[in-house]
Parts: C-alpha cells; sequence; structure tokens
C-alpha cells in the first residue's frame, strides 16, 4: 500500500463486551461507548436501533421487534448479529468520511473459543478490513490500566465486567495464567431480580435490576450514602406478584449488601484458585505488583478492602476501570508485530 492510500486509512480499536461495545478511532479517541444490544426488525431482517437506542426497547417490543444482546456470559452466541452490530456503528461513526479501516483490533472475552475467535477474524472481510486481529480482554485491560505487561515481572489483573469476571497472569506481553468464572455484572442483576421477586413478592425488569445495583451495591464499610450523608434507598417499581398489579417497593442498601457477598464467594473461590496455580516467581512479583482491578465491578464500593482482606495483597483499581480494554487498544494498535519484551 502506498503512502496515498495508508492516508486514506484508518486504525480502530473495538472492545466487544457482553454489556457495552467501546470504539476507539487513531487521532479522533473513543468515539463510541454504548451498550452491546441491538434490535431487529423480524419481517426485514433490518436493523432497528443499536446501543443505548435497543437497550431501551428491553422487555418493551412487540413479537415485531427482536431485541439481541449477542454476547451473553462472555459467550458469543449470534455472531451474525455482532456483524451486524459492527457494520451498524462503523457506518454510524464514519458517515462523514471516506476513509475505510486499516488496522482493526478486536478485543474479546477469554471465553470465547478458537472457532469463535476465526469466525470474529473473518468478519475482516465483510468490513473491508486489510489487518484485522483479535486479542483478549484482559491483556487490554492491564495496558488500559498503566501496567507494562512488556517487562519480566508477574502483573495480576482481575477485570470484572457484564458477562465473566477473568482472572490473568501476565509476563513479557501475554498471558501466562488466566481463569474466569461467570459470576459477573450480569449474574448481580440476575440475583438481585429474584431476591426481589422471592422477598417483596415484585417482579422487576433487568434495567430496574441495574439501577439497584449502581445505586446500592456495596461489600464493605459505610453503605452508599447522598450528598446529606443519608444512606440511599431505591424506589423500584415493577408487577404485583400477588394482585399483577403495578407497585413500588423501597430497597435497603443492606439488601444489595448481602446478594453481592453471595455473589462474590465464587469470584472469591476463583481468584484464590487462580493465585494458587501461579507459577512461584510469577507469584513472588505479586507482593510487589499487587493486584489490579478493572471493569464495570470495579466501582462496586469497598471492593478493594474486600480483595485485600482475602489475598492479602495490595489491590489497586484502576483510574477508568470501564474503558481500561479500550484504552489498552490505543497503544496495541501502535504495534507493528507481537512483540514480548522490552519497551513498547
Amino acid at each position: 500500500m502506498n503512502d496515498k492510500q495508508q492516508k486514506g486509512r484508518m486504525n480502530v480499536g473495538v472492545d466487544l463486551g457482553t454489556s457495552s461495545l467501546l470504539v476507539y478511532v487513531e487521532g479522533r479517541g473513543t468515539i463510541f461507548n454504548e451498550p452491546s444490544i441491538i434490535a431487529v426488525d423480524k419481517a426485514t431482517n433490518k436493523v432497528v436501533a443499536v446501543g443505548y437506542e435497543a437497550a431501551a426497547l428491553v422487555g418493551k417490543v412487540h413479537d415485531k421487534v427482536e431485541v439481541v444482546q449477542p454476547l451473553q456470559g462472555g459467550v458469543i452466541s449470534d455472531i451474525d448479529m455482532i456483524k451486524e452490530i459492527l457494520l451498524y456503528t462503523f457506518e454510524k461513526i464514519f458517515v462523514s468520511t471516506d476513509k475505510k479501516i486499516n488496522r482493526l483490533l478486536m478485543c474479546v472475552p477469554s471465553g470465547i473459543t478458537e472457532t469463535e475467535k476465526q469466525a470474529m477474524a473473518k468478519l475482516g472481510e465483510v468490513l473491508d478490513v486489510e489487518d484485522i486481529r483479535i486479542e483478549e480482554e484482559i491483556k487490554a485491560a492491564a495496558i488500559g490500566g498503566g501496567i507494562d505487561i512488556y517487562k519480566a515481572l508477574g502483573y495480576f489483573v482481575m477485570d470484572i465486567g457484564g458477562g465473566t469476571t477473568d482472572f490473568g497472569v501476565l509476563s513479557l506481553g501475554d498471558l501466562v495464567h488466566g481463569r474466569s468464572t461467570k459470576v459477573a455484572g450480569e449474574e448481580f442483576d440476575r440475583q438481585i431480580t429474584n431476591y426481589v421477586k422471592e422477598k417483596h413478592k415484585l417482579e422487576i425488569g433487568p434495567q430496574t435490576a441495574e439501577k439497584i445495583k449502581v445505586h446500592l451495591a456495596s461489600l464493605t464499610g459505610d453503605y452508599p450514602e447522598d450528598e446529606e450523608g443519608n444512606i440511599v434507598t431505591y424506589n423500584a417499581m415493577g408487577r404485583d406478584l400477588v394482585t399483577g398489579l403495578p407497585r413500588m417497593v423501597v430497597i435497603e442498601a443492606h439488601e444489595i449488601r448481602d446478594i453481592l457477598l453471595n455473589c462474590f464467594e465464587q469470584i472469591k473461590a476463583t481468584l484464590i484458585a487462580t493465585l494458587e496455580s501461579t507459577p512461584p516467581e510469577l507469584s513472588g512479583d505479586l507482593v510487589d505488583t499487587g493486584i489490579l482491578i478493572t471493569g464495570g465491578g470495579a466501582l462496586i464500593k469497598g471492593v478493594k478492602e474486600y480483595i485485600e482482606n482475602v489475598t492479602n495483597v495490595k489491590v489497586r483499581v484502576c483510574s477508568s476501570p470501564i474503558t481500561a480494554v479500550i484504552d489498552g487498544t490505543k497503544k496495541l494498535l501502535k504495534l507493528n508485530a507481537h512483540h514480548y519484551y522490552g519497551d513498547y
């Protein structure tokens, strides 16, 4: 490709998460950060909405429109819908330019199979991309969190995402050892939904469960407070299971803490298992380098103290946990080849 052709193309990074789709374009920054949800007209198979517009339709559509979340629990459930999301999003982002994508770096959950990775790579042909690369989110999250993974040191990253919580030990530019559990943001929401149904006899939707989690989530220390110093509550509205009529109940912070502590028992077990199977030299490095927490779950109040108490290792919460993966693509896009040692 000559210089003139190169100038007409751009490098793009994509964080294809269970909950959110983020797109980074070199020279323009992160220009798309919306839910990875798509709505399709069943009759015509045309895309109705993507992102926030599609998320707003969850639980509110008739049988002629289908709302799909193509990644569930860190696993690709519908590769065709992923293709449609990317095509729709890129068309929307690049509508005012005639430039094409030169290099596309796609960060995917660590739980997807090699077959699914190959299917993702084949999307490059559909998207007219000359150079398409697939990286695991945990690696990009580490780089986005400020870690120089190309050093001969062990680093531990815990990414609490929407579909999975991933654990990874990295050194010399790649993942040395990792594990994953499907207990993450979506499971937190499901447990909140089940609790409200059983305890308060109220059926709520996934969007309400998500809002309850965001407002009230905590693991240790003081409960979340409002600006006046009062412990916050949440007015949850849904359908009464007894009467079938609309009703509201008040959810308190201590209820959500109990739910999350139960969820974190599985996360704790997987965390300890990952540390126990880490090679001893790298395990020794973790005494100094500690644990980095990224992903939306890093925003849960008290998560740092909780993990420190479990591991007796210092913990750092990423300053921008939700965008850590896409921030990592900024540096990965600059690499012209696999790089495993030294400065990058």
